[in-house]
């Protein structure tokens, strides 16, 4: 389904774009279960959005009811963005060490994901909820120093602990389920085909253990092929970016006073964009990420589509 026009009154877009966003919340008592999780890469963290994300956006307009959580990591593919959600888990395939505590030990070939052996990159651009972490039950964390991991117990104890051969790493954001999750990914590989691509979002939602989901696929590379097969699964829990952004975006701007409707967009080169399937110039900051308005349109397209699965 592609986004219907939904209209706020003036005056929540005025508070909206007069608050600096930020993924701070605070804490309040709210119903449990009231959680929204955001997973994905730098498109889901709002790098060049100078403050604004699609999470700070929805929080906004979910109020403080409920708690937002961006778990967005710039630069991370597939597999490593599910090594951090729990999906498709990471593993060390040597046997090590842990000292009793307050040691890091290094793993010495790094970090490889169960879905199909190749090596996971965490903790480059951010934690993303990876610590703490847990091996065999015990918690450590995992650290990233000069492109080798370490990993250290943070429990105290009175001897030290061998691993198994192959032993995962659970994160912290693993055991993170309830609520409503809005998977994000794929922007950066690393999937070989769109039957590939599906088959990696199933075991997202697999892991999470309900279908409370909001799938967005990439405006970039959100091709045709690749979103046919998310779409005929997942229907309205599906949202098509490229599709959105190539069509309607720009408009939806306008309406809500977030460009001037004075017949100066879309511009020529906004036009040129959508007319080759891009999102317009003026929403990006840079070839691939939004500025501040691009990321107001995502959250603002996000939140009705929670309203439309009855989510909130």
């Amino acid at each position: 389904m592609i986004f219907k026009k939904f209209k706020l009154p003036v005056y929540l877009f005025l508070i909206i774009l007069s608050i600096s966003c930020t993924d701070e919340v605070m804490e309040v008592d709210r119903p449990e279960g009231n959680i929204l999780i955001d997973i994905g890469d730098s498109l889901t963290a709002g790098a060049g959005g100078n403050g604004t994300t699609m999470s700070s956006v929805t929080s906004q307009l979910l109020g403080n009811q409920w708690l937002v959580k961006n778990m967005g990591v710039g630069g991370e593919n597939t597999l490593t963005i599910g090594a951090r959600q729990g999906g498709i888990p990471m593993y060390m395939k040597e046997s090590i060490k842990l000292p009793r505590s307050g040691f890091f030990v290094k793993i010495p070939s790094g970090l490889f994901s169960v879905y199909n052996d190749s090596i996971v990159s965490p903790l480059i651009k951010g934690n993303g909820g990876i610590n703490p972490c847990y091996v065999d039950g015990i918690k450590c964390k995992l650290i990233r120093r000069h492109g080798n991991y370490y990993i250290g117990r943070t429990d105290s104890s009175s001897s030290e602990y061998v691993t198994q051969p192959n032993s995962i790493i659970n994160t912290s954001l693993s055991k993170e389920t309830q609520g409503i999750a809005t998977i994000f990914i794929g922007q950066n590989g690393d999937y070989s085909t769109p039957m590939d691509f599906l088959n990696q979002i199933d075991l997202f939602v697999e892991h999470k253990g309900d279908e409370n989901v909001i799938i967005i696929t990439s405006h970039i590379n959100g091709t045709t092929e690749l979103v046919q097969p998310i779409r005929e699964k997942y229907g309205d829990k599906h949202i098509d970016l490229k599709e959105y952004m190539s069509t309607q975006a720009i408009y939806d701007a306008i309406d809500y006073g977030l460009l001037p409707d004075n017949g100066t967009y879309p511009t020529a080169e906004d036009l040129n964009g959508m007319n080759n399937g891009y999102a317009p110039q003026s929403l990006i900051s840079n070839g691939v990420h939004f500025n501040s308005i691009g990321y107001e349109l995502l959250g603002l397209l996000r939140y009705q589509r929670g309203i439309e699965l009855g989510y909130w």
